[in-house]
């Protein structure tokens, strides 16, 4: 079951990021809804908001959420009031014919549901153009002045939130197979946060290792390098010739001669790091004697010049004015 819930996230995430639907991001809500990862949910939920979705929606997907939740939703249930199959929209569109017909109470009864209606269902644009209307057609009614706008979308959030922290027993599973999944379908953010947040649970985890790998390809070098030094030794000499390949391409020669000296350390017969190890001895060797062939003849300089300074100095205190008679 897992499996294919992960091969559903894939693919409703690839269309989501495609197309933007609504249908698509319900589609991840619930998915995500079934493994239990709640930060997931949370974040898609403000997406889902951001994007014009309400509350209705959100329970009709509801069936694997928590029982804290679940709750919640029932409780907002409970307190929808419609008349046989009206909608909020349909209440509110009885209740203007009702008044433009001269039936003031019960049109006002129909704004009631239908501002309660929006209210709790999160649609609060709606809900608030309905309470004006009513606060203007029935200014002196004691009932009008006690409603209020509920922020329901502000009640669930932080409760989604706090789910959010709380991990199931199997995450680190959950999350290895959708990182790789996703790193497989090219949804490289996707992936690498999943491989981070592994790492945050359980530091030793294989996930290092692609993580590693995602960062190397993105070019994070420098943040691959310090992952990379957590490895187990053969996968370190891995990651690090891979990792001074690509320094010596950007030309961070220095970068990449430290990497071939430590995998030298660590196995001096891993690949051609002998002959790359000895190449730079040998250069180091011959920069030695360079700067100090450098140093003599600048050591020499010196010497000439003190010498050349002196003499023509006393060559200066030797001669004699010559007066001409």
């Amino acid at each position: 079951m897992k499996e294919n819930v992960v091969n559903s996230i894939i693919a409703a995430r690839k269309n989501y990021l495609a197309n933007k639907s609504k249908g698509e991001l319900l589609v991840l809500i619930k998915e995500y809804s079934k493994l239990g990862l709640y930060k997931e949910i949370s974040r898609y939920i403000r997406e889902f908001f951001k994007g014009g979705g309400d509350i209705s929606e959100l329970m009709e997907i509801s069936d694997n959420f928590s029982e804290e939740i679940k709750k919640f939703f029932d409780e907002l249930k409970a307190k929808i009031q419609t008349d046989e199959d009206f909608d909020a929209d349909s209440l509110l569109e009885m209740g203007g014919l009702l008044w433009e017909i001269g039936s003031p109470e019960e049109a006002k009864d129909n704004y009631i549901k239908a501002f309660e209606n929006y209210n709790i269902l999160g649609r609060i644009d709606s809900a608030e153009e309905v309470l004006n209307t009513i606060r203007e057609r029935y200014p002196e009614d004691p009932e009008v002045s006690e409603f209020k706008i509920r922020d329901i979308r502000g009640e669930l959030l932080p409760r989604l939130d706090k789910l959010g922290t709380l991990m199931p027993q199997d995450e680190v599973d959950l999350r290895y197979a959708l990182g790789k999944s996703m790193h497989e379908a090219d949804l490289l953010s996707d992936a690498e946060e999943n491989y981070r947040r592994i790492l945050t649970l359980k530091d030793d985890h294989k996930a290092r290792r692609y993580l590693v790998a995602l960062l190397r390809d993105k070019n994070a070098l420098e943040e691959a390098l310090n992952y990379a030094r957590k490895l187990e030794e053969s996968e370190r000499v891995d990651e690090y010739y891979a990792l001074a390949e690509l320094f010596k391409e950007q030309g961070m020669n220095e970068k990449a001669n430290a990497l071939i000296s430590e995998i030298y350390e660590i196995d001096p017969g891993y690949k051609d790091v002998k002959e790359l190890f000895e190449a730079l001895k040998e250069k180091g060797k011959e920069g030695k004697v360079g700067k100090e062939e450098k140093a003599f003849v600048d050591v020499e300089r010196e010497v000439v010049r003190s010498i050349k300074g002196r003499t023509e100095g006393e060559e200066g205190k030797g001669e004699k004015r010559i007066v001409f008679l």
